[in-house]
């Protein structure tokens, strides 16, 4: 059954609803994202809203304003230094991520702010989430 979010602000984000998604957290997501992020030398991140998560296809229809609200919100100043908190999405969207980081062997895309990055994709194989539920 595929099932409707009409929240969602892409249209092109597909949904894996499980009935308790603490184990997938705990055992596949929170490690492989933090695997991934240590590996970059990232330690200040946050996923975006389930509802607000794009894909590549929504960059041609969404409006500026999505990435002020969303992605730029969070960058600062403290110290004389600005601060820009990185901000991911995971996604079961191979075409999303054609990129593999060389430590971690994990598939990305990354979006860059001048010389800093700002917002990934982090794909996770819809075989691992199964494998996750199953124990």
């Amino acid at each position: 059954m595929v099932s409707e979010n009409t929240e969602a602000i892409s249209n092109f984000i597909t949904y894996l609803s499980v009935k308790q998604n603490k184990p997938i957290n705990n055992i596949l997501i929170n490690p492989l994202v933090k695997r991934f992020f240590e590996s970059k030398g990232v330690d200040n991140y946050s996923p975006i809203e389930e509802n607000y998560e794009i894909s590549d296809l929504d960059f041609k229809k969404v409006e500026i304003s999505y990435f002020y609200d969303y992605i730029f919100n969070d960058i600062n100043k403290n110290n004389e230094k600005i601060e820009t908190p990185v901000k991911y999405c995971i996604t079961i969207d191979k075409q999303n991520c054609l990129k593999k980081c060389e430590k971690t062997g994990i598939l990305y895309d990354d979006f860059w702010l001048y010389k800093q990055p700002i917002f990934y994709f982090i794909y996770i194989d819809v075989k691992d989430i199964f494998s996750a539920l199953r124990g």
